[in-house]
């Protein structure tokens, strides 16, 4: 009997994260202001143009979130590595290699609907500004617009 038990928690616990994680945000959103570039982010990264990041005002640092444009209905999943918003009618704020993927021109704001793939690992899952390591990996490689730097020629 205790072992049905144990079954049947462990089946509702998952049931229950997968519900957590799948809830979806809606949200205004745009691209990084082009002076924020170079800036420090609050893990500690500093901000690139052409990396898949992206700040939310709470959602802690290691986030990984698929955005969708509600307008042209383009997805892309990205890291948040900032919390701090320029514009307290913005939710969320991302790199112009972002943008070109959402089809986005930069400083046009859109509406986005995005859920959280995997939440970062912070102090109470609130984000805190300190660096923090990232304790996944994302391949960027699929994403056409990203050149590779790897030099080596066949």
């Amino acid at each position: 009997m205790f072992k049905y038990l144990v079954i049947l928690t462990l089946t509702a616990n998952l049931l229950f994260i997968n519900k957590i994680s799948a809830q979806d945000f809606k949200g205004k959103a745009t691209t990084y202001l082009t002076e924020a570039y170079g800036d420090t982010t609050s893990s500690g990264e500093i901000l690139n143009p052409k990396t898949l990041t992206a700040s939310h005002g709470y959602f802690p640092i290691g986030t990984v979130i698929e955005i969708v444009n509600l307008k042209n209905k383009k997805t892309i999943q990205v890291v948040i590595n900032d919390n701090e918003i320029s514009d307290e009618e913005l939710t969320l704020e991302f790199t112009h290699a972002v943008g070109v993927a959402l089809h986005v021109k930069d400083q046009e704001m859109i509406d986005t609907k995005f859920s959280v793939i995997s939440w970062g690992k912070t102090s109470s899952n609130i984000a805190v500004n300190t660096p923090k390591t990232p304790d996944f990996k994302v391949d960027f490689r699929k994403y056409d617009y990203i050149k590779s730097t790897d030099s080596k020629k066949n």
